[in-house]
């Protein structure tokens, strides 16, 4: 499939394999590194075209699918305030991150299991907290692969009880809205620190790091 990035205009080819049938999936361009979203109803893959005048056009469904460039940086955000998820954002865009921002709990739980994310930011709210446990079910490998920052009103930003009594790498405080870009920095480059450690020592032990 050949398409064209709404934002640069850049020409963009997808590998039939790749498109989901009948639904929208969301691309992010490699020239401008802005996602889109493309409908189902504006895909036309080799095959399709092949056998479209025999074969009825799937219906579209509401759920979407994400693919990313392989090695890519991959940020989730489920925080429902606007002025941190804003903030969140811009900051992570800035780091290099492509993105993914549920709006609500069941899309927020499709989406956590159907890519590998580097750095997760959650709500520390009834909202958030089936996508923490889903979390928490994951091997200690998976688990270990991944950066988890809970937001909220529980204790101070970036208080190391916090974050072992809620099973996650950070907490930081709701209230520390200014101070996001750099307790964004604070969490990346600890965590990154902490993940060299223990894959040295895994390597060291014979043990695998993924």
């Amino acid at each position: 499939m050949r398409l064209n990035c709404p934002h640069c205009d850049r020409q963009l080819s997808v590998t039939d394999e790749k498109i989901p049938v009948g639904q929208r999936f969301k691309l992010v361009c490699p020239q401008c590194n802005k996602p889109f979203t493309v409908e189902p109803e504006s895909v036309t893959t080799a095959s399709a075209a092949n056998t479209a005048s025999s074969v009825p056009p799937p219906l579209p469904t509401a759920k979407e699918t994400d693919f990313y460039p392989p090695g890519a940086k991959i940020a989730f955000v489920f925080v429902r305030d606007p002025e941190w998820n804003t903030a969140l954002l811009a900051i992570l865009d800035e780091q290099g991150y492509h993105l993914s921002a549920p709006g609500f709990t069941a899309e927020a739980l499709q989406k956590i299991a159907t890519a590998a994310y580097e750095l997760v930011f959650i709500d520390h709210a009834p909202h958030g907290a089936e996508v923490l446990q889903r979390i928490h079910e994951w091997p200690g490998t998976q688990r270990r692969g991944v950066n988890v920052v809970l937001v909220g009103d529980e204790a101070k930003s970036l208080h190391p009880d916090a974050s072992f009594r809620y099973g996650v790498n950070w907490y930081l405080h709701r209230s520390d809205v200014a101070e996001i870009p750099r307790l964004v920095r604070t969490v990346i480059d600890g965590y990154e620190e902490t993940y060299k450690m223990w894959r040295l020592a895994a390597e060291e032990s014979g043990k695998p790091t993924n």
